[in-house]
């Protein structure tokens, strides 16, 4: 059969408003980073409803917590449940469409104008969260994989829809499945890229920065040491390198303003307004650069703290304390010019009439645990914006669920069936 005839085939079996109200399903059942069971049984119940072989399965967390390139992990969980499905047979090509279920706090819920699992439909744009980052992304994985079922064409090999946990917080459920042996040649990561193809990505390293000081009383604050003041030489040296990581970034990267963001998230000092602060501690990210490894990354961080501190009397004698923990998203590239890559290309081009653009995305995903730990070559395209992700009133466009799923529908058909 030609790719044509495979494509069209695969196209008419699709049915673009089910993708749609498959993402309303799944946003309408909360499943904040740490309690996804009951989203992944109805991820495992529509899969079987479309005919897939369905692998539902436990990860054992004290084991993969173990494990010695464990990812990393953010929030104090009991399980993780993973879900995959599979269409075909083993031999030939294979292709992973890959998903996560989980999302972050909704935050202020007086700041929604609804309820963050409303999942209801405006002026073209659904809304809640998880609508863009990222069950509509998984909806569109599972409606082009109930597709080639439903076309009956016969793969050369097997596709595998992946529904995974722990994303957010350093990648548990993708890392347990290339546990589980789920790998293929290659892989579409359906993260929110405005239907750009995505085949490079900054990394990311969670850490936690210790600064001590010397209490003291307010009044006579001379007689102290503000943990807060010797943060602040601390903070100012690692700006200094950020801007020297910054210096040279990959093309893909060009039209951000700081490629490989290092960033302070949560700051901590202080027991008492009126007295002298003894100790801060800060936590942030380090952004990696596209071909640096993370131990470098964080050798340089080691090193412009150590910098700060031999500048300044106290810290010299007191050096202050990193730790990595959470979530550790290494940097990866990949080549997308791969056969699956090129399908994927090739479909977009078909259904917009021009190629895809393709960009660097300086946040981490579960790409890199493709590509490190399953030996999957992998790379980002989906439906959404990824400002949009995290938001409060978080939407995506309708129109863009549906073409997401035509141009995977129809590269998968093209990789698998042609």
């Amino acid at each position: 059969m030609t790719s044509e005839a495979a494509v069209a085939k695969a196209l008419e079996a699709l049915d673009p408003n089910a993708c749609v109200r498959l993402a309303q399903d799944l946003i309408r059942v909360p499943s904040v980073t740490g309690d996804e069971r009951a989203v992944q049984d109805l991820v495992a119940l529509t899969l079987e409803e479309a005919g897939l072989e369905v692998d539902r399965f436990d990860a054992d967390l004290g084991r993969l917590k173990a494990h010695p390139r464990f990812p990393g992990m953010e929030v104090e969980r009991r399980e993780a449940v993973l879900v995959a499905g599979l269409l075909g047979q083993k031999g030939g090509r294979s292709l992973i469409l890959n998903g996560h279920v989980d999302v972050v706090p909704p935050g202020d819920r007086q700041a929604w104008h609804t309820s963050p699992w409303s999942a209801h439909i405006q002026s073209g744009r659904l809304y809640g969260r998880g609508a863009c980052d990222m069950k509509s992304g998984l909806a569109v994985a599972i409606g082009a994989a109930a597709a080639l079922k439903k076309s009956g064409l016969p793969l050369r090999g097997r596709l595998i829809v992946q529904s995974v946990v722990g994303e957010e917080d350093g990648g548990i459920g993708s890392f347990a499945m290339a546990d589980r042996g789920h790998r293929a040649d290659a892989a579409y990561v359906l993260e929110p890229t405005r239907l750009r193809v995505i085949p490079a990505q900054a990394g990311a390293l969670t850490f936690r920065l210790r600064v001590r000081g010397r209490a003291a009383h307010a009044s006579v604050r001379y007689d102290g040491i503000s943990a807060i003041e010797k943060y602040e030489l601390v903070e100012a040296r690692l700006r200094q390198l950020e801007r020297s990581l910054n210096q040279h970034p990959h093309p893909l990267f060009s039209r951000y303003p700081i490629a490989y963001a290092l960033s302070i998230g949560r700051l901590r000092s202080g027991s008492w307004s009126a007295t002298v602060p003894d100790e801060l501690e800060c936590e942030g990210r380090l952004g990696v650069p596209v071909g640096m490894a993370s131990a470098e990354a964080r050798r340089q961080f080691a090193a412009a703290i150590a910098d700060a501190a031999q500048r300044d009397p106290w810290l010299a004698e007191h050096p202050p304390q990193v730790e990595w923990y959470g979530g550790q998203f290494d940097a990866v590239e990949v080549d997308p010019e791969l056969p699956a890559f090129a399908a994927l290309r090739a479909a977009h081009a078909e259904e917009f009439g021009v190629a895809p653009e393709l960009e660097g995305a300086p946040y981490g995903s579960d790409m890199r645990l493709l590509v490190h730990e399953a030996d999957t070559p992998a790379l980002l395209y989906g439906p959404g914006d990824i400002r949009q992700a995290h938001a409060t009133d978080e939407w995506i466009a309708v129109d863009e669920i549906v073409q997401a799923a035509r141009v995977v529908t129809a590269a998968a058909a093209r990789y698998l069936a042609a």
